[in-house]
């Protein structure tokens, strides 16, 4: 009997314990949830918004008058109305254009070099293949403003300081090719040798095996891969912000806010506008880079 009595209360004890862990679970989910969307939030219903409207007390959830103003103003479309953020608003597309311009490029470049390294360090065991990885890994955390002052000498005394695409593509593989190589051959090594085996066996040499069997069983990877380095490189600003006269899109955006005005509506819309690309590349490609990101896990 006591025996019996004991077990009910053992599983309403475990049942209990479920219950107040997935309690906590989502309670810090919720609270992750509105730390991150209320200021998305907050940004987006500015966008909308008047300036005479702004700052209102209480704030409303949704502007009463919604205006397109401020995309106007940021799309070059609107007359000047004399802000002291006409000259950068009128430059937002622009930049667009420029860090889309650098992050292909750059992705297309990163891509090349990360796969051949890649697959070395995956595929052969050399002197020294473990120190230049190791070597990779950290040059992921060396803080870029350690690196800034030997770049810009660089390029001064190279004559391209006045060419912010090659300032900002060189200055770039700085933390994006160390990424693209740590992804890549941890995707590599999940593809089994034996397919490669029976290229060679084939005839096929290793150029050829890199390219017909295992770039096709690593379009996942690279397409991650590709994913993150346009992501850093879309929402990069120091080196864009040191090295170049607002150049790309983070620095215009900073350059909004000045000791004179502060034009936090169209500084509203012209983040929501620039959000749009980046989230739009993340949501397309979501699976590919959970895919990629938890490949190794399992190791």
């Amino acid at each position: 009997m006591a025996i019996a009595s004991v077990a009910p209360r053992r599983r309403r004890r475990i049942r209990r314990g479920v219950v107040i862990k997935r309690t906590v679970v989502y309670l810090a989910a919720v609270a992750f949830t509105l730390w991150i969307g209320l200021p998305l939030w907050f940004t987006l219903t500015s966008s909308f918004t008047t300036p005479s409207a702004f700052g209102q007390i209480p704030a409303p959830l949704w502007p009463t008058s919604p205006t397109l103003d401020n995309f106007i103003a940021v799309l070059g479309l609107g007359e000047n109305r004399g802000t002291s953020a006409t000259s950068e608003v009128s430059r937002v597309v622009t930049g667009m254009f420029h860090s889309f311009l650098v992050a292909g490029a750059l992705v297309i470049i990163d891509l090349i070099i990360a796969a051949l390294s890649a697959y070395g360090l995956s595929r052969y065991r050399y002197r020294g293949s473990q120190t230049f990885f190791t070597f990779v890994v950290l040059s992921r955390v060396v803080p870029g403003i350690a690196l800034i002052g030997p770049f810009f000498v660089a390029f001064r005394v190279s004559g391209i300081l006045d060419t912010p695409f090659f300032v900002l593509l060189i200055s770039y593989q700085v933390f994006t090719l160390p990424l693209a190589i740590m992804l890549l051959k941890n995707y590599f090594d999940q593809i089994p040798r034996e397919v490669e085996e029976a290229g060679a066996i084939d005839g096929a040499g290793r150029l050829r095996i890199l390219w017909s069997i295992v770039t096709p069983l690593a379009v996942p990877g690279l397409v991650a891969t590709a994913v993150l380095v346009f992501l850093e490189s879309w929402s990069e600003l120091f080196f864009a912000m040191t090295m170049t006269s607002q150049w790309t899109v983070p620095p215009i955006l900073a350059g909004f806010q000045s000791l004179q005005n502060f034009a936090w509506t169209e500084l509203a819309a012209a983040t929501v506008l620039t959000l749009i690309p980046p989230v739009a590349v993340a949501m397309i490609f979501q699976r590919f880079v959970v895919a990629a990101l938890a490949s190794g896990t399992g190791k």
